[in-house]
């Protein structure tokens, strides 16, 4: 007697895999997992910059904070007015140094244990839609807001961090010392 596979068992156990590979990737969503490591980067990096300004105005006896008119932006593709987000003038940097000579125009290497950050993070997609902006405030000198924008729904909608961020932009992840800082 003769033990193995007919070519139809073949084909139905290729065909339920295939149904199943179908199911796995509809239900992963590769698209979104990629937006959604994205998003937790730029959270990520937002924090890092806000830690980091905090270091340098609690360590330094007269901190600068960049012109106040202004919002910075790393990225090219950026519009004027921050796209929207402020009003201030948009000012591009493209350099990522940390000695005021970068996007956020403050000199971390002022701090007594020198520059919590080795270089100024950007935006993992930094286009015209996702990038980061650094605008200070024209009120406080120590006043601040990085915002950046979220693309996916986890962020978006499901834990909605750019709802509750306690900033005055709904669609504008906003932190720093004043994260509803307009001008």
């Amino acid at each position: 007697m003769k033990h193995g596979f007919t070519l139809l068992e073949l084909l139905i156990v290729i065909g339920i895999l295939a149904i199943l590979a179908a199911v796995v990737t509809v239900v992963l969503n590769p698209a979104e997992l990629l937006k959604q490591a994205r998003d937790s980067q730029r959270v990520s990096d937002l924090a890092s910059l806000n830690s980091a300004l905090g270091m340098y105005m609690a360590d330094v006896a007269s901190p600068s904070l960049g012109v106040s008119t202004n919002c910075y932006v790393n990225s090219s593709a950026a519009t004027t007015n921050c796209s929207g987000r402020h009003s201030g003038a948009l000012t591009y940097i493209a350099s990522r140094a940390v000695d005021s000579n970068g996007w956020i125009p403050v000199d971390f290497t002022d701090i007594s244990s020198g520059s919590p950050l080795p270089i100024l993070p950007t935006d993992p997609t930094n286009n015209a839609t996702y990038f980061y902006s650094y605008v200070p405030s024209i009120v406080a000198s120590s006043t601040y807001e990085i915002d950046a924008a979220f693309e996916s729904k986890k962020y978006t909608i499901d834990l909605d961090l750019d709802g509750k961020d306690g900033g005055n932009a709904t669609s504008t992840y906003e932190v720093g010392t004043q994260p509803a800082l307009n001008f």
